[in-house]
């Protein structure tokens, strides 16, 4: 793909280093991976780390990754977030949790993540601007213990806990399918005749936060509301694009199918992953 970098460069070697140390800690989990509530746990942990990302990182840009992977600067910075938010951070907090480990290994992995941030710094790989390593020592020690409660919480079992769980998973997953439909430039997002990246990643996550929050509610059992939820897309979409926000390139049927079609698809398949329900018809 011509938007990639050479893969393995100096840049790039210390974030492929810290994904297979923890790929190697999702194969010690994955031992647990039956036990109640682990895949909800994973996808709010996930979540939150998302959503927590969203003012500091995209709004206002408290920090930049430089992993050199992707070749366009705005693609590849949000691709080092989605290594540090969507894998790094929460695998590890999904492992203590699960694996009940006490507050000296959170501390621990507090501090390691500390390091690895002023190593990075050092390295010039990631740059900071009004954010402080500081902060990120604070609200990862935080963070595992917010995954403790959830968990206790999908371990009770309380119904708002798998509610906000499949949400998280939703809009996750959204999120990264966008990103990649992004990437091949069928979808932009932003204001006036030329939409900026930067306008595009401000906006996209509020997208994906409706259409989740639409998925939630229309998530039941009756195929119809699985029609209400394509139907509700296509509106918000029609709304946007008449208002100059979004701009859709498919050129070809199938595209627009699958735009329309994946969440109710995807939403019915995390359910069941996360509430652990039999295999049934996904639509």
């Amino acid at each position: 793909m011509q938007n990639i970098h050479r893969l393995f460069n100096k840049n790039s070697i210390p974030f492929f280093i810290l994904t297979l140390f923890h790929f190697g800690i999702v194969l010690l989990m994955l031992k647990k991976r039956k036990k109640k509530g682990f895949w909800g746990l994973l996808f709010t942990n996930i979540g939150f780390a998302y959503l927590f990302e969203y003012p500091t990182f995209n709004l206002f840009h408290g920090y930049r990754y430089i992993p050199h992977i992707l070749k366009k600067r705005p693609f590849d910075n949000v691709f080092g977030a989605i290594l540090s938010q969507g894998i790094y951070v929460p695998i590890v907090a999904t492992f203590l949790t699960i694996f009940q480990k006490n507050w000296r290994w959170k501390i621990s992995f507090s501090f390691f993540y500390f390091l690895i941030e002023h190593l990075f710094l050092r390295i010039k790989i990631y740059k900071v601007y009004w954010w402080k390593p500081r902060y990120t020592l604070i609200f990862i020690s935080l963070y595992f213990f917010v995954s403790d409660f959830i968990y206790k919480m999908l371990a009770a079992p309380k119904k708002w806990a798998y509610v906000l769980a499949n949400f998280q998973a939703t809009q996750v997953t959204w999120v990264n399918i966008m990103f990649v439909y992004a990437l091949f430039r069928q979808i932009r997002f932003g204001r006036g005749r030329y939409h900026t990246w930067t306008e595009h990643f401000n906006l996209i996550p509020l997208y994906s936060l409706v259409l989740s929050l639409i998925a939630s509610i229309t998530s039941k059992k009756a195929i119809i509301n699985r029609f209400l939820l394509i139907g509700s897309h296509y509106i918000l979409d029609k709304f946007l694009i008449k208002k100059g926000i979004l701009k859709l390139k498919f050129k070809h049927v199938f595209y627009h199918l699958g735009w329309y079609t994946i969440m109710p698809f995807m939403t019915r398949l995390l359910k069941r992953v996360i509430n652990g329900q039999p295999k049934e018809s996904t639509f």
